[in-house]
């Protein structure tokens, strides 16, 4: 089988938390830019009742469940498990859906981190090393996560942030910073939009080289893939 390129963006939301159109219309923004797959991370929420092979036949985009995990001492991308079975956790750890990070021990994140780590979760850094810290991992947690297999890369763009910080200046001091450190740590770097609208989808997305695009998830989690950036906007 030849290799194909296959293009990704594993960071949007929806209505479900602080997006603003619900995950049919950014599967047609999806579709629109390209996308063969998309991963709908709403904060501390999983995708709704939904059939992902229906989906996939109308918009021709693969959607993988995920919600994005948001607690004070960091946001991570949990990417690739049940829906059902997430939304039962995400119950019992009573997090709250909404973007502001609940206040929580180092100790309950890596409980949440090692449940999604066995329930076969592809689970990405969002945003890490920001340098005002809020909601974003700092660099000796990140390094420690990383030693206990508890994460499987970083973000090193973010389209999202790069317009909430506003300043340019400002965007490129935190990417080059958390692009140093990630890539001095042998982390694969991610790009995503983390879109809250369908205009934001296509900012920047993943670009992989990959024989069987069905086992993406496995592929990502255990073997060193060269991700190049794509932006489309």
């Amino acid at each position: 089988m030849n290799k194909k390129f296959i293009r990704f963006d594993f960071h949007c939301h929806t209505v479900r938390s602080d997006g603003k159109q619900d995950i049919y219309k950014m599967l047609k923004a999806a579709k629109n830019e390209g996308l063969d797959f998309l991963a709908v991370t709403d904060h501390n929420i999983g995708i709704n009742e939904i059939d992902f092979e229906k989906a996939y036949e109308k918009y021709g985009v693969r959607l993988i469940p995920g919600f994005e995990l948001s607690l004070l001492k960091g946001h991570f991308l949990i990417i690739g498990i049940d829906p059902k079975k997430t939304q039962l956790k995400i119950k019992e750890w009573k997090l709250k859906v909404d973007k502001v990070a609940r206040r929580s021990r180092k100790e309950t994140l890596i409980k949440i981190l090692k449940w999604s780590k066995e329930n076969g979760a592809l689970i990405i850094a969002a945003h890490p090393l920001i340098p005002s810290g809020t909601m974003s991992v700092k660099k000796k947690l990140l390094v420690k996560l990383y030693e206990q297999g508890l994460i499987h890369g970083a973000e090193i763009h973010n389209d999202d942030l790069k317009r909430r910080l506003k300043s340019k200046k400002m965007y490129n001091f935190w990417h080059k910073r958390a692009k140093k450190f990630i890539n001095k740590l042998e982390i694969p770097a991610y790009y995503n939009s983390d879109a809250h609208s369908v205009g934001r989808l296509g900012t920047s997305f993943n670009i992989i080289k990959i024989k069987n695009s069905e086992n993406i998830i496995e592929i990502l989690k255990t073997e060193r893939v060269q991700i190049i950036q794509g932006k489309n906007k």
